[in-house]
């Protein structure tokens, strides 16, 4: 890259065009970034949702979920097959290997469960296969709110605001939550129809078939072609009532004299409150793959437009938006990004002294980051928390290519008494190849991060890019524009001397007069290192002897405990329990919670808002205030919320108190999770109940629960077969006129102003209210035309499991759990793995960590293998540099070191090991690595000169003293805005910060000396191998001392004519 930099120094144009070209590039590809809270993911997963309404959880998976397993079980790539069946649904889950593609999945899903749709139940309908698509969650939910009736609301939500807000650009669908849409009802009385001898198929058959349109072909009378139509849909409500039954000797029975006909609204099965008050939600998900930030400003501005079209008394408001934590996130770390740029400057300003040099480097930053955005464009990427996390730290790593040439340059012109023309060329070809080493072997620490596997790779891909990308830029800013404003804008210094020394700005002899004092005590310092290196070895020993202790001491988990300034309350009240008790009791947990928890700003309390509709499920969405207007964190209020509030509920209550869903989907959202798997239902639950006893007794862990749901109450009719035959009942008659009669079915639609309006068909409550009431329904007979229900069946009330799970076609337990403030994640899993080893599971049984709790062991697998990747890419690169395979050793000792201290580091912040403090380690590597390759590669040199190897070693490491100091400074003044930024989400940003700034802090003086101590130890070990093993011959010999001499490079002859052509 020297030619580059020569090239740039002599011809000033060709390196601004190039700089503004990556500027344009750059400027234009940010313009295209979509922004998000986290990165674009695409996981190869396909559900199959079948919906049989009123089927019985164990009927469902007998009927339907256990034949969908079996089908989709032949399809290649899976990597587990899951399900949840519940009344009347079943969920079939199938996650395959990362590297199959989603699309191929969904098809040949598709085509298994084709063939075996015969095979499902006839009522069944058909079938959902789509893939699961992480971006198609809420991202912005509205209230609707006025004193008019629960039906007009709905109505008005639906017809008016839904098909408004659809049309917004990335709206996919807007769902309705908390309203009961209009609906003709068909209540049948059982009393009448008894005593018509009519039964309940027979009044459906009558309310299909009389009203209907239909096409009835076309008329051709000469020129013309009529269309034929048949108009015989009903006109009013009333007249649903009036449709003919039957005739029976000029008796007409009309549907009115067996039923009422009602123009009412259809049954509620979702419920809103919204600080107290009911309301009818509108929630909004967007289309796959647009952006969130954009999408919700566009879905704010249609909402103050259909605000001035409301009508007088309604409110139309937003209640969530998930875009705010994307954008509060993305800001602060924007205002981090340039902090840090301008922390990083003043130590360049700081070091050395020159107003001139600080812009010159700080340039770097900009171009750099500008550069970046182009290449992310390019690749496919977003703007989101990790990417911009990325960017954040490079503005420390960025800045310090330019730094190092930079401090060279400015070394030649006032050591060397160079002109800034030639020293711009000269230093930069002295420090060329070690600029290019570093740069690339940093590229090879970050590059394994973006093809790390498994989950965590896919979630942290897009910060290996970003901090490749950024350097990968910054190596050729560092190479054109730093080398080129340098021979322009710096000075040699005064003509007038001063006792014998050249005249130097004020600021830059203060900052020369306290780093003097730095550089000789380093002298001394190494000068003794290096006459008892034992001490260097032992001190280094130690701190790696250090690491068992310290990493036993520091917790561990799967991400940091986020401040959100949200969280969910979930409670689950005992099965069989109605909506209406379950939200009487979730909205007074939510007004305890407005009354006692000052730092709440509003409450949201939803039921029914998942694809089962559980009745007897309630989640309160609690919104905070933000983390820098309270004194407490998120966890000490959820904690206090557990401890005050949710505490006093009944035992049978199944509570927890989580954070809100990242991602807005559903699923669990506890810290810890286990599997409990084996072949009978009853041992596994009684398994599942011990262990959950254990993982009880664990200090620190609540809201232990399980999604073992037993005690659903069900009443069961028994067909007496023999008694069924004998009267001519059909068993199918049976259970059409049960499924009418009690759970309803809707029959045809009514037509008005444009809109249908479903007709359902039902018995009236005081006829399905208690199994005595069921007595009086009537079955078709062939031999007596109607018969009561309880001639042909048996009434038995039973209980049964509400919800059934599988992992892999067996039966299986989520026990969950969440922590209190101080306690992480990894604590409680490595105790509970070990109470389970401790526990005897009878054979088939097995418990195993699950959800987060088994990504974090993931997490590290995959972390260990990308340590490894740029360990081998590192010392290959480093190798390639300096033409020896003992020297890249020497620098990648120096790494291990750090480890002890980023670990110290997480014990004075209060930090754990998790995936981003991983991370903030790997950055850490690569920053100590930048220090030694410089150190080494200019000892190299000295040596090559003719220095003795320990005045090599002690005359290089002083002269690249002032460049690590500056780099390393300026890189931990960059994070400090991170490392104490309080806003929401900060917590991800911390766990880099911290190790970064705590490790490079504390382990950059034992990293100073020991380096040199290494590179001797080394070096003798180098020269024992070579007297033993190799060549005798000299290079004067090989010739290689003759091919130095001809291709050795520019000289200051050489350059002089060029400097003077430039400057004429």
């Amino acid at each position: 890259m020297q030619w580059l930099a020569s090239i740039c120094v002599r011809k000033p144009v060709l390196a601004s065009v190039l700089i503004l070209l990556i500027c344009v590039l750059g400027g234009v590809g940010y313009s295209k970034l979509t922004v998000d809270r986290f990165p674009k993911l695409d996981f190869p997963t396909v559900v199959v949702v079948t919906r049989l309404p009123g089927s019985a959880a164990e009927e469902m998976e007998t009927d339907i979920t256990d034949k969908v397993e079996e089908a989709v079980n032949t399809v290649a790539g899976i990597d587990e097959l899951s399900s949840v069946t519940s009344e009347g649904v079943s969920t079939v889950i199938i996650t395959f290997v990362l590297e199959k593609d989603v699309d191929v999945a969904v098809q040949e899903v598709r085509d298994r469960i084709n063939q075996i749709a015969y095979e499902l139940p006839k009522d069944v309908e058909t079938p959902i296969v789509q893939k699961f698509d992480p971006d198609a969650v809420p991202v912005i939910i509205l209230s609707l709110q006025s004193n008019r009736p629960v039906r007009e609301i709905t109505e008005y939500a639906d017809r008016v605001l839904r098909r408004r807000l659809e049309t917004v650009q990335g709206v996919g669908q807007v769902s309705l939550i908390g309203g009961t849409k209009r609906q003709v009802n068909v209540w049948l009385d059982p009393v009448k129809m008894r005593a018509a001898g009519v039964s309940a198929a027979e009044v459906q058959r009558a309310i299909a078939g009389q009203n209907m349109s239909l096409p009835g072909g076309s008329i051709e009378t000469g020129p013309q072609n009529l269309t034929l139509r048949l108009r015989g849909r009903v006109t009013s409500v009333e007249e649903m009532g009036q449709l003919v039954l039957r005739e029976n000797g000029g008796n007409i029975l009309r549907v009115q004299d067996v039923a009422r006909v009602e123009d009412g609204q259809e049954e509620a099965t979702t419920a809103a409150r919204r600080d107290g008050s009911p309301a009818v939600l509108l929630s909004i998900r967007k289309q796959s793959g647009e952006n969130t930030v954009s999408l919700v400003q566009e879905v704010r501005r249609r909402v103050g437009e259909l605000n001035s079209t409301l009508p007088p008394g309604y409110t139309l408001e937003v209640v969530r938006d998930n875009s705010e934590t994307t954008i509060t996130s993305v800001h602060a770390v924007q205002e981090h990004l340039i902090l840090g740029a301008f922390f990083a400057a003043l130590v360049v300003l700081l070091f050395l002294g020159s107003w001139r040099s600080t812009i010159i480097s700080a340039l770097a930053i900009p171009v750099s980051i500008i550069g970046t955005f182009g290449m992310m464009q390019m690749a496919g990427l977003n703007l989101n928390t990790i990417s911009l996390l990325a960017l954040a730290l490079a503005v420390g790593i960025v800045i310090d290519d330019a730094i190092v040439v930079l401090e060279n340059i400015h070394r030649f012109i006032h050591e060397k008494k160079l002109k800034p023309f030639p020293a711009a060329i000269l230093a930069t070809k002295e420090i060329g190849l070690a600029v290019l080493a570093t740069t690339l072997s940093l590229i090879a620490v970050f590059l394994p991060v973006a093809f790390m596997g498994g989950i965590p790779g896919r979630f942290l891909a897009s910060f290996g890019w970003t901090m490749a990308f950024s350097i990968a830029v910054s190596l050729v800013v560092s190479f054109t524009l730093t080398p080129m404003l340098c021979a322009r804008w710096l000075v040699g210094g005064s003509a007038a001397p001063e006792h014998g020394h050249e005249r130097k700005p004020l600021l830059e002899r203060i900052t020369d007069k306290v780093y003097m004092p730095i550089e000789r005590a380093y002298e001394r310092a190494l000068r003794w290192v290096m006459a008892h290196r034992w001490v260097a070895v032992v001190a280094s020993v130690a701190a790696l002897g250090s690491c068992i202790p310290l990493a036993k001491s520091v917790p561990a988990g799967f991400l940091p405990k986020s401040d959100e300034a949200q969280f969910q309350v979930s409670i689950r009240t005992p099965e069989g329990m109605s909506m209406e008790t379950t939200l009487l009791e979730a909205e007074r947990v939510a007004r305890e919670i407005r009354e006692t928890i000052p730092e709440t700003t509003s409450t949201l309390v939803t039921i029914g808002d998942n694809t089962d509709k559980t009745p007897n499920v309630a989640a309160l969405f609690i919104k905070i205030v933000n983390p820098d207007q309270r004194s407490e964190t998120q966890d000490d209020i959820m904690d206090r919320v557990r401890r005050d509030i949710t505490s006093k509920l009944p035992k049978e209550y199944r509570v927890s108190v989580t954070n809100a869903p990242l991602f807005g989907g559903g699923g669990t959202q506890a810290a810890v999770q286990y599997v409990v798997r084996g072949p009978d239902f009853d041992e596994l639950g009684k398994q599942a109940t011990i262990l959950m006893e254990k993982l009880k007794g664990i200090h620190g862990v609540v809201d232990v629960d399980s999604n073992l749901i037993i005690g659903k109450p069900e009443v069961s009719a028994y067909i007496n077969r023999s008694r069924a035959a004998d009267l001519g009942v059909q068993v199918s008659d049976v259970a059409t006129t049960m499924q009418m009669a009690v759970g309803g079915l809707e029959v045809s639609n009514y037509a008005e102003a444009g809109n249908l309006y479903d007709v359902r068909l039902r018995a009236e409550y005081d006829a399905r209210d208690s199994m005595e009431a069921l007595s009086q329904l009537t079955v078709p007979s062939t031999r007596l035309g109607t018969v009561p229900l309880t001639d042909v069946v048996t009434l038995k009330r039973e209980e049964g499991p509400s919800q059934i799970n599988r992992m892999n076609r067996q039966r299986q337990i989520m026990i969950s759990a969440n922590t209190i403030p101080g306690v992480s994640t990894g604590q409680v899993v490595e105790q509970f793995n070990k109470l389970i080893a401790d526990t005897k599971l009878p054979p088939g049984y097995s418990a195993a960590p699950a959800g987060m709790s088994r990504e974090i062991g993931r997490t590290f697998q995959n972390f260990i293998v990308a340590f490894g990747m740029a360990f081998v890419f590192m010392y290959l690169i480093l190798a390639a540099q300096f033409g020896s395979w003992i020297h890249p050793i020497t620098i990648l000792l120096s790494l291990p070191l750090t480890v002890p201290f980023a670990l110290i580091s997480l014990v004075i912040f209060r930090q754990q090991l998790d995936m981003y403090s991983m991370l903030g380690l790997l950055v850490l590597f690569g920053v100590v690595k930048k220090n030694s390759i410089l150190q080494i590669d200019h000892t190299n040199q000295l040596r090559g000169e003719g220095l003795p190897r320990l005045e090599a070693i002690i005359h290089g490491s002083k002269d690249r003293l002032r460049p690590i100091l500056m780099t390393t400074l300026s890189f931990v003044a960059g994070m400090l805005p991170l490392l104490f930024s309080r806003g929401v989400g900060a917590s991800f940003n911390q766990a880099t910060a911290g190790v970064v700034v705590g490790g490079q802090t504390l382990s950059l003086v034992l990293t100073l000396l020991v380096t040199p101590v290494a590179y001797s130890l080394m070096d003798d070990a180098s020269s024992w191998f070579n007297r033993k093993f190799g060549s005798k011959r000299t290079p004067e010999e090989t010739g290689e001392a003759e091919v130095e001499r001809a291709y050795g490079g520019d000289t200051l002859a050489e350059l002089r004519p060029a400097h003077g052509k430039e400057a004429a």
